[in-house]
């Protein structure tokens, strides 16, 4: 049984896979699945400049279409066997590239879980930990001020409540914090406020009148109170030194400007 060419075209039309020749850089033959997806008829391409036309695009190793159902992908093969000419298969990698495309979204969702607390939303003591470090060097570089503050929430009330009053208190030092200031959680119930560009006394001020904001510290009388500690970088200062110099700060009680 001899195969014509003819009975190849009539075969390759109705293949899944588009499928395109070109020769001398004009559309020798495309199969009808290709023409479909271009939505114009098959006579239209033919002997036509390919960059003359929309299947231009096709050239390109992945390949975005629009169609009614939505986007779908191609991943373009070529077999440049051909007597001065070349062909092309597209097949349809919709499905591997919406896969990629949620594993991508995966795996940022897992990178914010693992630098965000899941009550606040502020960064974890990881990733605190890791931009304070980041400024020190700035500022051993630079000759920078830096500043941070430590709040403590001391309470005695249910998960429930903590959990309400540590939201409540993130929220509010976010919104009076600068754009430059990072902040986030140590533990459960302590924030770690890092100042870049801001002295030892601004930053005591600003602690202070973070801790005077009653609509900010929702404390009712009796529930607990707030501790906080204030230190400078220093030249010499490493990570663990500024961060011993903080808590060792942190015995101020601001209870009486709380209640």
């Amino acid at each position: 049984m001899i195969v014509t060419q003819d009975d190849l075209s009539v075969a390759l039309d109705k293949a899944p896979l588009a499928v395109l020749i070109v020769r001398q850089n004009r559309i020798a033959w495309l199969n009808q699945t290709l023409a479909d997806l271009a939505g114009r008829p098959k006579g239209e391409f033919i002997g036509r400049p390919l960059a003359d036309t929309p299947l231009s695009l096709w050239r390109e190793d992945l390949v975005e279409v629009a169609t009614p159902d939505g986007i779908r992908w191609f991943q373009r093969h070529s077999v440049h066997a051909l007597p001065e000419g070349e062909a092309h298969y597209f097949a349809d990698v919709t499905e591997q590239r919406r896969m990629i495309d949620e594993l991508e979204a995966l795996r940022q969702r897992l990178e914010t879980l693992e630098t965000r607390d899941p009550v606040t939303g502020l960064q974890n003591r990881r990733a605190i930990l890791r931009e304070l470090d980041r400024q020190i060097s700035r500022s051993r570089r630079y000759e920078n001020p830096l500043a941070v503050i430590r709040l403590s929430l001391e309470i005695d009330s249910d998960e429930a409540r903590r959990r309400e009053l540590m939201r409540t208190l993130s929220q509010a030092l976010k919104d009076k914090l600068r754009w430059a200031d990072e902040i986030g959680l140590l533990d459960d119930n302590t924030f770690l406020l890092v100042l870049p560009e801001t002295g030892l006394e601004d930053a005591r001020e600003l602690a202070v009148k973070l801790l005077s904001d009653r609509a900010a510290v929702q404390l009712q009388d009796g529930e607990g109170k707030i501790r906080y500690g204030v230190a400078a970088w220093n030249k010499g200062d490493d990570l663990g030194k500024l961060l011993k110099r903080v808590s060792q700060d942190q015995e101020i009680d601001l209870s009486a400007l709380l209640s």
